[in-house]
């Protein structure tokens, strides 16, 4: 499983779902959670920036994101987790209580979405979190960025490059309607 984790660190990146040492990567290994370091950069993974932690354990050089992958898990059966940070996600996290998908994969995939928000690190949010993934696979964290989770690290990474690309038609939605209903005042300022 690490040599798949390393494989998404690496798409995340190529997709822009992450930037410098953004997000973060789990998986299960029986009742311990194999987790991505604190401050690891996920497009240059290697097999020494994962740990192991025990369900229910601390550990100091674990990511700071360890709370709420454990959530994730306590609440649903999904096998990964990943945590990143689309620009239009976060973007429109700020500016809208819930996403809904104009584009057909968002519809099928995702559906409408509501904003969580919370303070970091709560365990409130963190349970906001894993509810919002149990429903829907996947979360947008007002201000924060994405979390899914899957059988895989494919079908999570799927889910929040289908909730990525539904905020980037979304954002660009918006932008081209309000240009195109006063195309003079928006090409004057």
């Amino acid at each position: 499983m690490i040599e798949e984790a390393i494989k998404i660190g690496k798409k995340l990146a190529a997709y822009g779902l992450i930037d410098g040492a953004s997000g973060n990567l789990s998986f299960r290994k029986g009742g311990k959670i194999v987790i991505t370091k604190t401050g690891v950069v996920l497009d240059e993974l290697t097999e020494e920036d994962f740990v192991e932690v025990e369900i229910g354990k601390k550990r100091d050089d674990a990511s700071s994101d360890l709370y709420v992958h454990e959530k994730i898990y306590e609440e649903t059966d999904y096998k990964v987790v990943l945590h990143c940070h689309g620009v239009y996600g976060v973007t429109l996290s700020l500016f809208f209580d819930e996403i809904i998908p104009l584009d057909l994969e968002g519809k099928m995939f995702i559906g409408t979405l509501k904003i969580v928000e919370g303070k970091f690190a709560s365990p409130s949010l963190a349970e906001k979190i894993a509810k919002s993934v149990k429903e829907k696979g996947v979360c947008l964290v007002r201000g924060h960025g994405i979390y899914s989770a899957g059988e895989s690290f494919d079908e999570a990474f799927k889910l929040a490059s289908y909730l990525e690309h539904s905020c980037q038609i979304l954002f660009n939605y918006e932008v081209f309607r309000r240009v195109l209903a006063n195309p003079y005042h928006a090409c004057r300022q």
